[in-house]
């Protein structure tokens, strides 16, 4: 098994995602929100979420991000993908 690639931008948005969910977390049980409230909150966990994906799949050049828990889209897949589009 190849050894992991250690990527900073992976740890500091993983940082910033646990944070905002933490934050989100104690706000809500802090005190009672209005439907806007808890929107924006969700919101920002969402763009969290979103940065995140974005970055596994695309945050390397346009590659997958090598450090991520496991592959989420390999270069054997996508040969193995245009060979089957080829052949159709």
């Amino acid at each position: 098994m190849a050894a992991k690639t250690h990527c900073e931008a992976l740890d500091q948005i993983l940082q910033e995602a646990d944070s905002t969910f933490r934050e989100a977390r104690e706000i809500r049980r802090s005190r009672d929100l209005s439907f806007y409230e808890d929107g924006e909150l969700t919101r920002g966990e969402h763009r969290k979420i979103d940065n995140l994906v974005k970055h596994l799949l695309a945050g390397h050049d346009g590659k997958p991000c090598p450090a991520g828990d496991r592959p989420i889209v390999g270069e054997q897949k996508r040969a193995e993908l245009l060979r089957k589009k080829a052949t159709a």
